[in-house]
């Protein structure tokens, strides 16, 4: 009876009041997403739907097999698992028009409170047919499931790495983000995506294809596999599957750190001319790895629990701005004290400072603007070289701050499967890796300029490159801190 009235007001509010409609597309719409992604040995496709009000209410008698008035978890599961055999068999996917097997690989199922006391459904597949695409393979796919239904039907076509798609009549890029999101100026217009036909191969395209086009006329990219991610979705966790997780954790952020960006630059500009330390050196990768977990835990806790108030999306680029400006001070700052060093400037303990072009009462004095003598005893202001553990910080924590998606993606995924404990051990390998990287750069800078110094001491190029890597810096922090707020 509970539900009965409940259908009964939200039936009135369509009625009477269609800006109440909890479902963007209205409550009796069954909506899908089909994306498709084409790899050396096998296609895989991410199957959504999404269930309006009406829609989950009629299949809530096959979903509450106690009846006792509650969808429960494993009643959800249990309704999934019987009815995928069926969805799949309505899913035509077939390679040089030879129809292939799909497998389901994972499934999962959410209600989400909707109008009128009513819920709606959103049930994923991650299904998998065996394929492999040589010098060129064509592929025809069909979606036959609720055809009967009004709704969004969207088709995005992906490649993996090592794989081109070609002449496709879908696009590589979505509009909903898997039905999460519907455009409120296209309500109208729904898609109709049913039908899909593309061709792809391993390595190159044939001359005279069409490579394929994301929606706004873009040529679209391949999909990587995020290996990090994949860590925490094992089957199971042994032992001997652990410690290769954090083994290769670890090697994964050592080869994150190495993409463009993550401080490299900065790092090496920093240490040139300086007189850095091992100890130096491991402070700054220890700086780094704490920075950067702390990152990924804080931006974690905002998805998961204040999403409302901040968008996640939203705080990288300040982020990223308060990295570059960090940057940007260090830099300068450094710019500052070399050029002054370089030009025999210095600044004694009540802040003064002065040059030496004038005569010293304990003799002759030369300058050169590098080196000068004082009575026959010849030295140098050039930048001293001593490490601001201050800017050694400032520097770590602008390597680290700004949180690497994966590590998110791998820390919110240890969440929703229960392996909170393991996630979070492998984020902080994987920050071992990114400042084992950082650190080894550091070190290599430093003896590589420590040899040159040495045998170059006497030329001014290399004692001006100090004042230069100062500078770059300083460039490196503004166009990060450019590129943040574009």
């Amino acid at each position: 009876m509970k539900r009965v009235i409940s259908i009964l007001i939200l039936l009135l509010s369509t009625v009477f009041a269609a800006d109440t409609l909890a479902h963007p597309l209205g409550n009796f719409t069954v909506n899908q997403y089909s994306r498709i992604e084409a790899g050396t040995s096998r296609i895989g496709i991410r199957q959504v739907v999404d269930l309006a009000e009406i829609p989950t209410f009629q299949a809530s008698g096959l979903i509450d097999t106690d009846r006792d008035g509650v969808m429960s978890e494993p009643e959800l599961n249990s309704y999934v698992e019987r009815i995928t055999p069926g969805y799949i068999a309505n899913l035509g996917l077939y390679l040089n028009n030879e129809p292939l097997d799909l497998k389901a690989v994972k499934t999962n199922a959410a209600l989400t409170a909707g109008a009128g006391n009513l819920q709606t459904l959103k049930i994923t597949w991650d299904l998998e047919a065996a394929a492999a695409a040589g010098g060129g393979a064509q592929v025809r796919f069909e979606n036959k499931n609720y055809a009967d239904r009004t709704g969004w039907n969207e088709i995005v076509v992906v490649s993996a790495g090592g794989v081109n798609v070609y002449n496709s009549s879908a696009y590589g890029s979505g509009i909903t983000d898997e039905l999460r999101s519907y455009p409120q100026d296209n309500l109208s217009a729904t898609l109709s995506e049913r039908r899909a036909e593309f061709s792809y191969a391993a390595g190159t395209i044939p001359a005279g294809a069409n490579p394929l086009q994301t929606r706004d006329g873009r040529i679209a990219t391949a999909v990587e596999r995020d290996r990090l991610a994949e860590l925490i979705a094992v089957p199971e966790i042994t032992l001997p599957i652990a410690l290769f997780g954090l083994l290769l954790a670890f090697g994964l952020g050592a080869m994150h750190a190495m993409s463009p960006g993550h401080g490299k630059t900065v790092v090496g500009a920093y240490l040139v001319g300086s007189k850095g330390t091992v100890k130096h050196a491991l402070f700054l990768g220890l700086t780094v790895t704490i920075t950067h977990t702390i990152g990924v835990f804080a931006l974690g806790f905002i998805t998961l629990f204040a999403s409302n108030y901040i968008l996640p999306e939203r705080l990288m680029p300040f982020l990223n701005f308060v990295s570059g400006l960090l940057v940007f001070f260090i830099g300068i700052s450094l710019f500052k004290d070399r050029l002054f060093g370089a030009l025999g400037w210095k600044r004694d303990a009540h802040g003064h400072s002065h040059d030496h072009d004038h005569d010293q009462e304990h003799g002759e004095h030369t300058h050169d603007g590098l080196t000068h003598t004082h009575g026959g005893s010849t030295h140098t202001h050039l930048p001293p070289a001593d490490i601001s553990w201050k800017s050694l910080l400032g520097l770590g924590i602008s390597g680290g701050l700004l949180p690497c998606p994966s590590a998110l993606v791998l820390m919110l995924s240890a969440i929703s499967l229960g392996r909170t404990g393991y996630g979070l051990i492998l984020t902080l390998v994987f920050s071992f890796g990114l400042a084992a990287t950082l650190t080894g750069v550091g070190l290599v800078f430093l003896y590589v300029g420590k040899a040159f110094g040495g045998s170059l001491s006497g030329n001014r190029l290399v004692k001006a490159v100090p004042v230069l890597s100062a500078l770059v810096i300083a460039c490196v922090g503004a166009v990060i801190c450019y590129n943040s707020l574009g």
